[in-house]
């Protein structure tokens, strides 16, 4: 079976793309973070937040995002 790489073929975003969408979506994950840590009236909800960015994170990862 031959796999092709889908930026040779021009059907996927280009890889500079891909990396600028890596950066931003990095931010955003970032960003929701700090949001979570400074929930200081909830900490189940704070914790809660937080796993599901890591888990968003892990997931972006096995579809091949360096975030």
């Amino acid at each position: 079976m031959v796999t092709t790489d889908p930026y040779e073929d021009g059907a996927q975003e280009t890889r500079q793309e891909f990396t600028t969408n890596d950066f931003r979506i990095t931010r955003a994950l970032d960003s929701l973070l700090v949001s979570a840590k400074s929930i200081s009236g909830d900490k189940v909800a704070a914790e809660d937040i937080a796993a599901r960015v890591h888990a968003l994170r892990h997931l972006l990862k096995q579809v091949g995002h360096h975030v």
